[in-house]
């Protein structure tokens, strides 16, 4: 019996080096999936067709269609509103920003004007809370004061600029090629102004490179907020000989220039992203429609057809914009949807990859059983905007629209339109 005991004691190791080298494959196979990285990519005011997979031909965008065509491209995306800052509300707190008073771009005043109210969380405070490393990079417009500051809201760095537009050559002296030059206006690392060299597209991009280096360790979220193509239209030289001869309207040459840099950043930025990061969900959509030739908000000669309107009209062209979603071995690549989805979608979203906890009221939804065609269910059977005495409601495929003093753009001020025939 004690031989026969010290057998068993004598074995007993060999079984538990036994299970830890054959069976650990199968316990770590049970253990939750690694969190994805979040990257949220904004282009500022770029027209519905100007991307060459929505259309555009003037100049080739093979980096915008390369992310579109490696995950989803959702043709009916839009965002929440036809205008900067509170397009970005509604996106970074997942509700309708008319809700929470932020209708219109921030100005000096009350705290209701002065940035996006502090009693509203955002998906950097919910992403910061569950653990990752979150910055904000290029455009803020959601508040210049301390308390509105992208560090009080949730973000751990900070490079870009708080207001609306800044100049793309970054030298004291830039002048645009059309439209006002914002050299006044600083860019900021955290609270410090700094002086960089060269232009915003290509610095903003080099700066989340560096971050999403510096944290590989941990999950991460990045808000890229571009400039781009957003006034001043100002040329690089980088890609000044790239644009086509045939186009001769200064203005015009202006925003393709900023286009084809955009687009340049966007293939460099996703080359490392996919073969460093391949975790990584990303989103990308412009932040309202593009501006075209209308004698106001900062027109930039942007191509929003076949939809009607431009940015700050809630016609489908100041409303539905350039969407794609990729996350490789998640969501189908290829493949377009019709279906109509948000930027209030991203926040939730988000939530339900990250483990974050979804604020209260938050109006989106997750879009992954969509996008991944687990059903057939549409993400919203409506879809609500106002802008000022504007208002629209989408209903399947149909669309009211309250254009109040459009009546001279357009014939009506209000009309409901079947979003088959017309746009």
């Amino acid at each position: 019996m004690v031989q026969q005991e010290r057998c068993s004691m004598n074995r007993f190791p060999l079984a538990v080096v036994f299970c830890l080298l054959f069976l650990s494959p199968v316990c770590r196979a049970q253990q939750p999936a690694a969190r994805p990285n979040l990257l949220v990519i904004v282009a500022d005011d770029l027209g519905y067709a100007d991307v060459g997979i929505q259309g555009g031909c003037e100049v080739p965008t093979p980096h915008l269609d390369a992310l579109a065509q490696s995950g989803v491209r959702c043709s009916a995306g839009y965002v929440t509103a036809p205008y900067c800052s509170p397009s970005r509300a509604g996106f970074l707190t997942g509700k309708s920003q008319t809700r929470f008073g932020h209708e219109f771009n921030p100005h000096d005043g009350p705290e209701e004007i002065l940035g996006l109210p502090l009693n509203q969380r955002t998906l950097a405070d919910v992403l910061s809370a569950a653990g990752y490393a979150t910055s904000l990079i290029g455009k803020w417009h959601l508040g210049s004061d301390a308390a509105h500051h992208p560090l009080s809201r949730g973000f751990s760095e900070f490079f870009g600029f708080l207001s609306g537009a800044h100049n793309f050559q970054l030298q004291p002296d830039a002048e645009p090629v059309f439209g006002r030059a914002y050299s006044s206006n600083s860019l900021l690392r955290n609270r410090e102004p700094v002086r960089v060299p060269g232009f915003t597209t290509d610095v903003f991009t080099d700066e989340t490179l560096r971050f999403v280096r510096r944290h590989a360790q941990q999950p991460w979220f990045v808000f890229l907020s571009f400039n781009a193509v957003h006034t001043p239209l100002e040329i690089s030289r980088a890609v000044a000989d790239r644009i086509p001869a045939t186009v001769t309207d200064p203005q015009r040459r202006g925003y393709l220039a900023l286009l084809l840099g955009l687009d340049d950043s966007i293939g460099r930025l996703m080359q490392e992203v996919r073969s460093q990061h391949p975790n990584t969900l990303v989103f990308f959509f412009s932040d309202n429609g593009g501006s075209g030739r209308k004698p106001f908000f900062a027109f930039n000669t942007a191509v929003n057809k076949p939809l009607r309107g431009d940015k700050g009209q809630l016609w489908e062209g100041g409303i539905r914009v350039p969407y794609f979603v990729s996350w490789p071995g998640h969501l189908p690549a290829g493949t377009v949807s019709e279906a109509p989805v948000s930027t209030l979608d991203i926040l939730p979203t988000a939530c339900a990859v990250s483990g974050g906890q979804l604020p209260d009221g938050v109006e989106g939804v997750n879009l992954l059983p969509c996008l991944q065609g687990h059903t057939t269910a549409v993400p919203h059977d409506r879809l609500y905007w106002r802008f000022g005495p504007q208002r629209a409601i989408r209903a399947g495929r149909w669309k009211l629209v309250d254009a109040h003093g459009q009546r001279a753009l357009w014939g009506l001020c209000v009309e409901l339109v079947n979003l088959r025939h017309a746009r």
